[in-house]
């Protein structure tokens, strides 16, 4: 059986249904959604085996706030790009997650092409994916 080459993403969101259109963007070609979770607590657990690459954030958790969750994972996973996902482009949040090692926002509403572009620009930074048609 042929290695899967796909950059492994994982998704840490409260809403079920967010999850799902994220998945939904994600999943093709260049990028596999290896996991998801719905609270800090779940993300670690899985995140900790799973070892993806990129990981989709969300700001606003119910267990953790999502900029910890942010640091604890820089910790345990130094070399994984995350993206915060949120509805709140508030300079003071944005300030702190790019601070603590956030790589970049998917800001809310998104659609497939903003959620691809921010995975492609965090996939090239990390020397994995290319953007389509290169």
């Amino acid at each position: 059986m042929a290695q899967d080459t796909r950059t492994a993403v994982f998704i840490v969101d409260d809403n079920a249904m967010t999850r799902t259109l994220l998945r939904m963007m994600i999943q093709g070609e260049q990028y596999q959604v290896v996991g998801e979770a719905g609270t800090a607590e779940q993300a670690l657990e899985r995140m900790k085996a799973i070892r993806p690459a990129i990981v989709c954030l969300d700001v606003r958790l119910p267990d953790v706030d999502g900029l910890e969750l942010l640091r604890r994972i820089r910790a345990i996973l130094p070399a994984c790009a995350i993206l915060m996902v949120t509805a709140c482009n508030d300079r003071g949040t944005v300030e702190t997650a790019m601070r603590d090692g956030a790589n970049g926002f998917i800001l809310k509403p998104f659609n497939p092409g903003t959620v691809l572009d921010a995975l492609n620009q965090v996939a090239a930074a990390l020397g994995g994916a290319k953007p389509p048609d290169q």
